[in-house]
Parts: C-alpha cells; structure tokens; sequence
C-alpha cells in the first residue's frame, strides 16, 4: 500500500499544475520575442506596468503565433502611424496629469517637419521611435536614454550625420561633428557642463525646427540675454533683418560656434567692413580695450598669488578682483550695441581695479617689516659690545 503523499509534496504539485494557467494569465510574447522582452523590463513603460498589448494589442496570452497577431494587432513596422500610436497615452491628459508631463506632445509633432514629412508619406522621416527607442524607453533623465542631453547628439546624429540621408533632402552631414566641436559641444561633452546647449536646446525637442531669420536671436538669447539685448539695441539687428541674414549665425555661426578671444574682435568686422573703415577702426578699439584690461587683471592675479605665499591678507583683493573680471566679462556682451562707450566704461573700471591692487600689493610685497630692520640693529650693537668686551678682557690679561 502506498504511502500517503507529504503535505510538502503536494503543496509542490499544486504550485506546478497552476503555472501553466498563470502563465496563461500573463502576457507571453517574450517567448517568440526574448530580446524585446529583455529591453523592455528595464524601460519606463515596464515599470509603470504598461505591458506589450497595451501598445500592440492581439491576444498576449497564446503560444499560437497566428491566433497572437489577429485581431487589433499593431506592428511598430508601419512608420507612418507610429506617433499615433503613441498618442493614444501620450496624448490623454487624465492620464499624463499624474506623471506632470504634457498632453500635447503629438500636435508639437506635427508642427515640425519630421511631423510634416510623416503625414505626407515620407517614411524616412524621424517618428517617435527613432528617438526614444522602441521597447527599452528610458526617461530622458536617465544617463542611459537616447535623450539624455548627452545623448542627444549621438541620437540626431544617426540620421543628420547619415550623408545618403542627409543629401535626399539637401541638407549638410556635417552639423553634428561641428557641434561637438564647438564651444557648446565641448562644454557639455568634455567638460560634463550641463547647462550647455544641446540639439534640442536650439530646435526644440518634439516640435523640432531650425529657428527662421528673426527667430535665432530668440533662441540665442534665451541663454545670452545680455548680449541679444545689446545687439538688439544697435545697427546689425535691422539691417541683417532687412538683408535676409540670421542675426547670430551670421557672425558665430550655428553649429561649428566658436568662443571668441579678445584678438579676434576687429577680425570678425573685417569680414564685412573695410580695413579703414569706421567698423574696423571701433572693432580695433573693443579689441585693445579688453585685452589691456584682461592683462592688468593678470598681473594683479599674480601679484595676490604672491602675498599668499608671503602670507599677507589677500582676501580684500581676490574680491575686487572678482568685481573687476564681472565687467570685463560684461564687455563683450556689450560691443553687440557697436558703441564705444559701454565698452570703454567697463573695461575702464576692470583696468583701474588692477592696477590699484597692483600699486597696493607692490607697497607691501617690498616693505621691510620694522621689527627685522630693528633686530639686525640690536644683533649688530651686541655684537660689538661683545667684540669690545673680549678685546678689553684681553688687555687686562697683558697688562
């Protein structure tokens, strides 16, 4: 007679006769699909519970591959209805309230011309999927996703730096190595600053366009406010206006942007003014009135560093020196006016600062404290008294 089975035993075989039916209950595309799967669990979506059906729908609960795909099934191969899939979440606000993000992504879509392109039957053009990815979605905060802003440029790049792509639609391969080259691109890639610009800083992120002729001093000056409130104030803001030419870009470039050094200023006028001309002749000035600042700020600089290695009380001058770097800062952003005297008054007050630490330092690196002066005195007075006291000791001693 067999034994009755153990408590554990059966506890066990029950356990194995409902997995198949919790299975059945589970979605079970990862079985045909194990590398989507995989992408998938460590997405955004998988960990707010959003499953497989919920974008794709068919039946996820059967093996049958068929029977899976009929039905409302959806395949991310069909590019042209790719943001609207997306939209039926993304796009519902009840929904999107609870995760603070907005409603209305997909008409900003449609505004740009990726969105544009899309609804014309251009199936090149970029869709949701391209960027974000298509299973393994990351918030764009998260260092791993596609839309990190360190990213960013790796994804615009797989097609802007694509040459067949880029030639299909008359645009240049080479915006996006020219960024990284930058001084944008290097401040956010090399030096890790994440309050430089990226792709999307410039042209929008879902709405992606290139800024118009009258917009791009908007678009610069959401970061340089100063400098676009001086440029606006002079003669280059209308007349670049009237001539058809990107305010900013004209002289900085879009892309490839350099910083400019103080010798470069009457270079950048001579690109359109003559060599004698009044332009060059004020760039000449904007350029020898900082440089001679900058230079006095140096000297003074080193003239601190050396009080501190002498121990003297230096923070009252790292203080005005800082003051005095503030408006020599200021003064670039200031010539976009083309008035010399905004400059000069900056440049002028930086130059002063300088040079009165200079003379303050200068005074006390080279004075000889009163109380060393006072010890050689009483070493050499002692020093002779002894001398006299030996020599008249010696005098006794003969006599």
């Amino acid at each position: 007679m067999m034994r009755p089975f153990a408590p554990a035993v059966v506890v066990c075989l029950t356990l194995f006769v409902a997995l198949p039916a919790a299975a059945e209950e589970r979605e079970s595309c990862g079985t045909c699909h194990p590398a989507s799967r995989v992408d998938f669990e460590g997405s955004i979506h998988a960990r707010e519970e959003v499953t497989c059906s919920d974008c794709h729908g068919g039946d996820p609960r059967t093996l049958d591959v068929d029977e899976a795909h009929r039905g409302k099934f959806r395949s991310w191969k069909d590019r042209l209805t790719t943001p609207l899939l997306c939209a039926e979440c993304h796009s519902d606000l009840e929904r999107m309230r609870a995760y603070n993000l907005p409603g209305d992504q997909l008409a900003v879509y449609q505004t740009s011309q990726h969105g544009r392109s899309n609804a014309a039957g251009d199936r090149r053009a970029a869709v949701c999927t391209d960027c974000h990815g298509g299973h393994g979605i990351l918030a764009p905060g998260d260092p791993a996703s596609s839309v990190h802003p360190r990213n960013i440029q790796e994804t615009c790049a797989a097609c802007h730096a694509d040459p067949d792509l880029t030639a299909a639609y008359d645009l240049d391969s080479s915006v996006v190595d020219d960024y990284r080259n930058s001084v944008h691109g290097r401040a956010l890639l090399d030096e890790g600053n994440a309050a430089a610009p990226d792709c999307t800083s410039c042209h929008g992120v879902h709405g992606a366009a290139p800024p118009g002729f009258g917009d791009v001093d908007k678009v610069c000056g959401f970061c340089h406010a100063q400098t676009r409130r001086a440029f606006r104030e002079g003669p280059h803001y209308q007349a670049m206006l009237a001539a058809d030419l990107p305010e900013c870009a004209s002289c900085h470039s879009n892309h490839a942007i350099s910083q400019f050094e103080a010798d470069a200023l009457s270079g950048i006028c001579l690109e359109c003014h003559g060599e004698d001309s009044t332009q060059a002749q004020l760039g000449r000035v904007f350029q020898t009135s900082i440089s001679a600042a900058a230079a006095e700020l140096d000297r003074a600089a080193e003239l601190v560093q050396q009080g501190e290695r002498r121990a003297l009380d230096v923070e009252d001058y790292l203080a005005r020196l800082e003051g005095a770097r503030t408006a020599l800062t200021e003064a670039p952003p200031a010539s976009h006016a083309v008035l010399r005297e905004p400059v000069e008054e900056l440049t002028r007050r930086a130059r002063s600062i300088g040079e009165e630490v200079q003379r303050e330092l200068y005074a006390k690196l080279n004075r000889r404290p009163a109380h060393i002066g006072l010890a050689f005195f009483w070493f050499y007075l002692l020093t002779a008294i002894a001398i006299l006291w030996v020599y008249r000791r010696q005098l006794e001693r003969e006599r």
